[in-house]
C-alpha cells in the first residue's frame, strides 16, 4: 500500500486509516474487500464460481521438448479456462533455475493456485515454499515435490503400476511364466535421478523382474543391475533424455553385444529413452529389435510400436490427469475438500494424492486404446 499523504498532517496512521475504512463498510460504504485485511490465500477459496473476482492459476511445466508436456500443459490450461479462471502456462526448458524463477513470478503476480510438474523435485522446494508463503496453494503435477510442507496436493498415475506393467510385459514375451529358462539378456535403465517418480517406476519393475535375475533366468552382460531397489539412480538417465539414453545404449551395445550375443529385452522407462534405444539398435545394424518398453504413448513411439521396433508403452491419458487436476482446483475454489484417497510421503509430510490408472499398450491394442479413444489419430499412429 502506498503512503497516505493526505492523512499525514492529521497524524492518522495507516493502520488507523484501514481500520476506519473497514468500519465504514458496516455503515454502508463500498470498500474493496482486500482493504479490510485478509490474505490472498484466504480470498482464493472464496473466488471462482461466486464471481467475486478472478481466480488466477499458474502452470509450470518442465519443458516442451518431450511431446507429453506440451499436451499436458495445453489440456490443463484449456480445462481451467473453461471454469473461467485466468491461467498462465510456462515451460522451463529443462532448467531448474528457470522453473524456480517462473514459480516465484507467478506467486508475485497473484496466482492463487500453482501447478508444478517439477524438473527436480528437490530443487523446486524453495520456490514453492515462497509461493505458499505468498498465499498460493501448490499442486504437484505428475511429479512429487520433495522435502517441503508447501505441497497441498499431488495428482499422478499409479507409479509402481507403470513399472510393473513394463516388467510383466518382458516376463510375458520371454515366456518366463511358461517355464522358459533362458538365460535371457536384459539391460535395465531407470528415469532421471532427480525425479522421485523414477524410483517408484523402477521399484515396480524390479518387483516383477528381480526374482528372475536372482534365479539366473535373466542376466545383464553390462552388469548394470542395482543390488537393491534403493540404488535405482545408478542406472538413471538424466532428465529422461533421448540422446542420453541413446548414448548409454550405444555404449552397452558396443561394449557387451558387438560379438553377436543377443540382447533379448531393454527396460526403457519412458518413450524418449525407448526411442533412443531404437536408434541405437538401428545404428548397430542388427536384424532384429529386442523387447523395448516405454511410457507416455508419444506419437513417434506409437509408430515405432506399429512398425515392430518398440514393443510396448504405458499409456497415461494426460487428458484425464488434466481434468482431475482442474477439478481438484475447482473444489478448493468452491470451498470443498478435494477427494484424495491416497498419500505419498515427500520426506516432510504425507501429501494427499489422486492416483489414476495407466494402461499397457502394444501393437495389439493401439487402435482400441489410443485411436478409438481419440488420444491420437490413425495417421499419427501410423495405421
Amino acid at each position: 500500500m502506498e503512503k497516505l499523504s493526505s492523512n499525514q498532517n492529521t497524524g492518522m496512521t495507516r493502520k488507523q486509516f484501514v481500520k476506519g475504512m473497514c468500519a465504514a463498510v458496516v455503515a454502508g460504504m463500498v470498500v474493496p474487500l482486500a482493504a479490510c485485511g485478509g490474505t490472498r490465500g484466504d480470498d482464493a477459496s472464496k473466488n471462482g464460481s461466486s464471481g467475486s473476482s478472478k481466480v488466477s492459476v499458474g502452470i509450470s511445466m518442465p519443458e516442451q521438448q518431450l511431446e507429453r508436456w506440451q499436451i499436458d500443459g495445453d489440456n490443463l490450461k484449456k480445462k481451467l479456462e473453461e471454469y473461467g479462471y485466468e491461467v498462465t502456462l510456462q515451460f522451463a526448458d529443462g532448467k531448474t533455475d528457470l522453473q524456480s524463477s517462473q514459480i516465484q513470478n507467478m506467486a508475485n503476480q497473484g496466482a492463487n493456485y500453482i501447478v508444478v510438474a517439477s524438473i527436480d523435485g528437490t530443487a523446486t522446494g524453495a520456490a514453492v515454499e515462497q509461493a505458499a508463503a505468498n498465499g498460493a496453494k501448490i499442486i504437484a503435477y505428475d511429479r512429487l515435490i520433495m522435502n517441503t510442507d508447501a505441497v497441498d496436493y499431488y495428482t499422478t498415475f499409479s507409479l509402481d503400476e507403470v513399472g510393473k506393467m513394463q516388467g510383466r510385459y518382458i516376463v510375458d514375451k520371454l515366456g518366463l511364466e511358461d517355464g522358459k529358462k533362458g538365460p535371457f539378456n536384459v539391460e535395465l535403465m531407470s528415469g532421471s535421478p532427480t525425479d522421485n517418480n523414477a524410483k517408484y517406476y523402477y521399484q515396480g519393475s524390479w518387483s516383477v523382474l528381480g526374482t528372475y535375475f536372482d534365479s539366473g533366468v535373466l542376466k545383464s552382460k553390462s552388469g548394470k543391475i542395482p543390488t537393491s531397489q534403493d540404488e535405482w539412480q545408478s542406472i538413471g538417465i538424466d532428465n529422461w533424455d533421448r540422446q542420453k539414453g541413446q548414448a548409454e545404449m550405444e555404449n552397452r551395445i558396443n561394449s557387451f553385444y558387438n560379438d553377436g550375443t543377443k540382447l533379448d529385452a531393454v527396460l526403457a522407462p519412458n518413450d524418449a529413452i525407448a526411442l533412443g534405444t531404437v536408434n541405437a539398435v538401428e545404428g548397430a545394424g542388427w536384424s532384429y529389435f529386442p523387447i523395448i518398453t516405454g511410457q507416455d504413448a508419444e506419437k513417434a513411439n506409437v509408430q515405432a510400436i506399429v512398425q515392430g521396433k518398440q514393443a510396448m508403452t504405458v499409456y497415461k491419458d494426460t487428458r484425464e490427469l488434466a481434468k482431475t487436476t482442474a477439478e481438484l482446483i475447482k473444489d478448493m475454489v468452491d470451498g470443498k475438500k478435494p477427494e484424495a484417497k491416497d498419500t505419498f510421503n515427500n520426506g516432510n509430510k504425507d501429501v494427499p494424492s489422486v492416483l489414476l490408472k495407466p494402461i499397457s499398450v502394444d501393437k495389439s491394442n493401439v487402435k482400441k486404446e489410443l485411436v478409438d479413444s481419440g488420444y491420437i489419430s490413425a495417421a499419427d499412429a501410423g495405421l
